[in-house]
């Protein structure tokens, strides 16, 4: 009778093989939760990083334009604009010529290989090497650069109209998880350079 006592109180073999076999599948879900939660990490901290660096690129391509600057009347560097390229003065350049009026120069092009299109930075320190500023998934990408009256233009200065050096505005026509993207910039100084007071002075002297 006490060794039935002790049989009655005790757990069969097939009893712990259930208990050995649930508590192997409680190891396989919370490994498996686990796995998923390092996963959604990851992703999270690449889409996190990937976001942060669009948007320091961003920045920086912002900054550039909304600093751009008139040349002299007689300069070589006023800004020409394309669809695809914008080339004048800046006081923002990405270098170590910040806050100075630099020549630059911003380049789109599309690479096949890789189906992104780049914009390329260059200035007078990096003619032979343009710096990657800024790229992204797809061919879509052209600026468009917008007067005071709102007409929009994919060259500047406009053929018929060459009354302000830097435009109003400049759009950035982007592509961002395969859809359309659109970014404004507004230049925040002069249209045009201010008179040249030595020249205006020998001018009434003579």
């Amino acid at each position: 009778m006490v060794f039935s006592r002790y049989r009655a109180a005790g757990f069969t073999i097939l009893e712990m093989l259930v208990v050995i076999a649930m508590s192997g599948m409680i190891v396989m879900i919370l490994l498996q939760a686990l796995q998923n939660v390092m996963t959604l990490h990851h992703r999270f901290g690449v889409e996190l990083d990937r976001n942060r660096q669009q948007a320091m690129a961003q920045s920086w391509v912002r900054q550039l334009v909304e600093g751009l600057q008139p040349d002299l009347e007689d300069g070589e560097n006023k800004l020409q604009g394309s669809s695809k390229e914008i080339k004048g003065l800046s006081t923002s350049v990405v270098t170590e010529q910040f806050g100075m009026p630099t020549p630059f120069s911003l380049k789109m092009r599309y690479n096949l290989a890789n189906n992104r299109t780049v914009i390329e930075y260059a200035d007078q320190l990096h003619q032979d090497t343009p710096m990657e500023l800024w790229s992204w998934e797809g061919s879509r990408g052209k600026f468009i650069f917008i007067d005071n009256k709102q007409r929009e233009y994919e060259t500047w200065p406009p053929e018929l109209d060459h009354s302000r050096q830097i435009p109003a505005s400049i759009r950035l026509e982007a592509e961002r998880d395969g859809q359309p993207w659109i970014l404004s910039f507004n230049p925040g100084g002069p249209v045009n350079p201010l008179p040249d007071l030595k020249k205006t002075y020998a001018g009434a002297l003579n």
